[in-house]
């Protein structure tokens, strides 16, 4: 059972007022006061609730009353070799991280165009285990593989060559190299509130995208 000290601290870790805390794991603000001051002696059930809401953000408790953030919090895909392609890697942790909740995959400044057929392949592999997908793409760009009613344009002006992708708890930045070809490092950051904050993120620009009328090759199946 996490300590009144231990509660505070991971508060700091995640710049959350009592407020935010007393949202997030639905005890009140006036209690989460109590306890921190130790003028009350909460009972187990609301302290796991709070405990539960604090790891769910990414953070850990230790013994002697220590804090701090998972490791397993953020993860780097680099390349092993000039060959290898770490996109499918980062598509096979898509796949484990839903396969048994499904869900949807936001993509942001994609281009189906630096797509290899193995990429395309291991993305059927997703769809057919009811996975779903957005993508927010290059304004003009027609070389759209999927129904056109996944993509939104972006604005004009706004595209970047660093893919974006959320699926689960989790965010994956490409970072793309200016001398190598295709992604040289891919970080993933696993923090269900940051991939929330980038969920609506992408729901505005989505909503101030414009729907795409055509495409020049013959679309996939969805």
């Amino acid at each position: 059972m996490i300590a009144r000290e231990q509660m505070k601290a991971a508060r700091a870790l995640l710049d959350w007022s009592q407020k935010e805390l007393a949202e997030k794991s639905g005890v009140s603000e006036p209690s989460i006061k109590l306890i921190e001051t130790g003028k009350t002696n909460s009972k187990p059930d609301t302290l796991l609730r709070i405990q539960d809401s604090l790891e769910s953000a990414g953070i850990e408790f230790l013994p002697q009353k220590g804090v701090r953030f998972r490791d397993d919090l953020l993860t780097i895909l680099e390349k092993m070799n000039d060959n290898d392609n770490i996109y499918l890697r980062l598509l096979d942790d898509m796949y484990y991280t839903m396969k048994d909740t499904h869900g949807e995959i936001l993509h942001s400044f994609v281009d189906n165009a630096l797509s290899p057929p193995e990429v395309l392949e291991r993305e059927q592999m997703l769809r057919a285990n009811g996975i779903t997908f957005r993508h927010l793409v290059r304004f003009g760009d027609t070389h759209l593989i999927y129904p056109l009613d996944e993509y939104r344009y972006l604005p004009k002006g706004a595209y970047l060559n660093n893919p974006v992708a959320v699926y689960g708890d989790k965010i994956a930045f490409n970072v793309i190299s200016k001398t190598q070809k295709g992604e040289s490092a891919i970080i993933v950051i696993k923090n269900s509130q940051i991939a929330e904050i980038k969920r609506k993120e992408f729901q505005v620009l989505w909503d101030y995208g414009t729907t795409p009328q055509k495409t020049t090759i013959k679309a996939q199946k969805s």
